[in-house]
């Protein structure tokens, strides 16, 4: 079983492997549906989405599937410049560029300060801090952006911690779900506050 993102419903989940009955004579046997390669160098498996249940062929525990998962879509609540950054993130992510992914995040993030009032030549760290101190965001809020410009600036500069994939998927969890709260939900509440005519 491994954790990757399903080319199809778009969701970080599991893919479990495929099993299939195999009968000689009057005996019958369980395999895994994989193929080794020679000289130790990996191996191929079918597995399935939990969330939707359709087919991936892997490669090993994730490097590679099949069929290439494309970005899940943003929300059209988010403004076009910053939905642009993040989605431009996801593409990254898509063909495993993580220290890409993570600097995109992080640009996204300082996007979204400047939109909501921080002042635009100030440092990320005082931008941040400009929309915890005006109630913009709640301090879990200004914890996310934190981490998101910690490990944004790793994949940024030379000498910064290394970025993985986990470091990526991580990061990128934390931006979208930080720009559904300032922007997403909002939009959700003031369309049924409207619905409702109050």
């Amino acid at each position: 079983m491994a954790t990757m993102y399903c080319p199809y419903c778009h969701t970080k989940t599991s893919i479990t492997g495929t099993y299939q009955t195999v009968k000689s004579g009057t005996t019958e046997k369980t395999v895994s549906v994989a193929w080794h390669l020679g000289g130790g160098t990996g191996y191929w498996w079918i597995g399935l989405c939990n969330e939707c249940h359709k087919p991936v062929l892997v490669f090993r525990q994730g490097e590679i599937i099949y069929p290439y998962p494309f970005p899940s879509p943003t929300s059209s609540e988010i403004p076009e410049e910053i939905r642009a950054n993040l989605m431009e993130a996801k593409s990254c992510m898509s063909v495993n560029a993580y220290r890409a992914t993570v600097v995109m995040c992080r640009r996204a993030l300082q996007m979204a300060c400047i939109n909501k009032g921080a002042n635009v030549s100030d440092n990320l760290v005082a931008q941040i801090n400009h929309l915890k101190t005006a109630a913009v965001i709640t301090a879990d809020l200004h914890e996310w952006a934190t981490v998101v410009r910690w490990v944004g600036n790793d994949g940024a500069h030379p000498g910064g911690a290394g970025v993985d994939k986990e470091d990526a998927e991580n990061m990128l969890e934390l931006t979208e779900q930080f720009l559904h709260v300032l922007y997403v939900a909002p939009a959700k509440a003031a369309a049924h506050r409207a619905k409702l005519g109050k």
